[in-house]
């Protein structure tokens, strides 16, 4: 899905109606840039509008005529880009481009101007530009859109395993009715019944997710910047989280049905809440709370930290700390799981 990691030639409309040199100037600096790809087979804006209407292009580009001539006048002059809002992602890449286009131009525009006035070349790049702005990207230097989403996909499918694994291993003693023969097995000792069921599905899971790490780190060249040993141990209590939860839901529900159908509800609105697509400083008050009570929030903010910016250990200390809190669930689980299992209608037939 993110093979080529950057959206790269989104087909543009171009109507031209100026057909002059700086118009198609213009339209070759665009064709020049890594996000968009102009398509000048459209006469009228009607006919283009109709393209974008029927998602053959992502928008439209129109250049009125008299853009060469106002501008040789010193007069301002205007593009018109029309993107739909429907993608944001589209529309933010398509738009960056053309306005870095429009101000190169300007620029250059500017800058001929002055130099034929007799002013020299280095004043004149200071007038044209007084501020220079330098960017450096840290975490993303490629600015890959694999390497913002696939990590978050890989983790959620990981969490919806987990936590239905889990919910059924557990759900089926209640659900078959075999809570008695489970129970004799290690005489009545709840908590090594847990750990019976929950160990073979962490350790499927870590290795899961050694996995996850092996294709991001290795396939897809991500590389991890900081402590991979930090990393590991934190996608252990990351997966142990997920477990409680579901031996908590388990617990509370004496449900298989209903704990599954939860279960994969918290599970899914992880996604929603854990500040990746959406960030947690711009969500609603009551929103952003709700954010706290999802582990995947907390093992992303780890994974950036540790994976792409290769932050200190002790930046990520606290959201390891939060994932214990997570895990500590599992002891009130093993006490009310003691209670349910003792119930005989759970016991099946002597």
């Amino acid at each position: 899905m993110f093979y080529s990691g950057v959206i790269r030639d989104l087909p543009l409309a171009v109507v031209d109606s100026d057909r002059s040199d700086m118009s198609r100037k213009f339209v070759g600096m665009l064709a020049a840039t890594r996000g968009v790809e102009p398509d000048m087979g459209y006469n009228s804006i009607q006919e283009a509008k109709s393209a974008v209407l029927r998602g053959n292009v992502v928008g439209l580009l129109h250049i009125e005529d008299g853009f060469e001539a106002d501008l040789y006048r010193g007069e301002r002059v205007s593009i018109w880009c029309y993107l739909p809002g429907t993608s944001l992602s589209v529309s933010g890449v398509v738009e960056r481009e053309v306005q870095m286009c429009a101000r190169m131009l300007s620029g250059k525009i500017t800058l001929n101007r002055l130099v034929a006035k007799g002013e020299n070349m280095d004043k004149a790049m200071v007038d044209v530009n007084p501020i220079n702005l330098h960017i450096n990207t840290i975490s993303n230097p490629y600015m890959n859109y694999g390497y913002y989403l696939a990590p978050i996909f890989m983790f959620m499918a990981l969490v919806i395993f987990t936590v239905v694994a889990t919910t059924y291993a557990l759900g089926r003693e209640l659900y078959y009715a075999t809570a008695a023969e489970w129970r004799s097995v290690v005489h009545g000792r709840m908590g090594a019944a847990m750990v019976g069921k929950m160990l073979p599905i962490t350790l499927a899971m870590s290795l899961a997710m050694q996995l996850i790490f092996f294709v991001l780190f290795v396939i897809m060249g991500m590389g991890c910047a900081g402590s991979y040993l930090f990393l590991t141990l934190s996608s252990v209590l990351f997966i142990m989280a997920y477990q409680s939860i579901a031996v908590f839901i388990v617990t509370i529900t004496s449900n298989m049905r209903l704990a599954l159908s939860l279960g994969g509800g918290y599970s899914v609105m992880a996604f929603t809440f854990s500040g990746i697509t959406f960030p947690i400083v711009s969500m609603y008050g009551v929103a952003g709370g709700l954010s706290k009570l999802f582990p995947l929030g907390y093992f992303s903010h780890i994974f950036i930290d540790q994976a792409m910016r290769g932050a200190p250990v002790g930046y990520s200390v606290d959201d390891m700390g939060a994932l214990l809190i997570f895990v500590l669930l599992l002891v009130l689980g093993v006490g009310r799981l003691d209670r349910v299992t003792s119930d005989k209608k759970y016991w099946g037939r002597d």
